[in-house]
Order: structure tokens, then C-alpha cells, then sequence
């Protein structure tokens, strides 16, 4: 995966098979290692390690109702 202008995160990368998966801290489960997913860890350690963000304030793939349309957010 590419570097980032972050700070690097201390991210928990398995492998199974050909596929790369990845702990999140704020869904606590095992994830497949796209792009999106690089990203979006990255922004979460940031958050919580260099920001001090209560990993209880952070949400992960929320849906959210906004004038009676649904829509999903990444990270919340």
C-alpha cells in the first residue's frame, strides 16, 4: 500500500490465502485490506494515538437517515 501524510499506524496485518485482512479498532474485527480500508486506519490510529480521540467517540461504516434518504458514513 502507498504511504500516507500521516503518521505511520501500528496496524495488525494478517494474510490468508492471497487476501491481506486487517484488525480495526473501532469495529474490532478482521477486515480485508483494501485501499479504503488503508486509509481509513490510518485516520482511526491517528485519531486515537497522535489526537488523544476516546476510541468510544469513533464509528466505523454508520449508516445514517438524512432526509429520509439513507446513506452510509465511513468514519464518523
Amino acid at each position: 500500500m502507498q504511504a500516507l501524510a500521516l503518521p505511520k499506524a501500528q496496524l495488525k496485518i494478517t494474510k490468508k490465502g492471497n487476501e491481506l485482512f486487517v484488525w480495526c479498532v473501532a469495529r474490532k474485527k478482521t477486515l480485508v485490506l483494501t485501499p479504503e480500508e488503508w486509509v481509513r486506519q490510518h485516520v482511526i490510529h491517528y485519531l486515537v494515538n497522535d489526537l488523544k480521540v476516546p476510541l468510544g467517540l469513533i464509528a466505523s461504516e454508520v449508516s445514517l437517515s438524512i432526509n429520509k434518504l439513507s446513506r452510509r458514513c465511513g468514519l464518523l
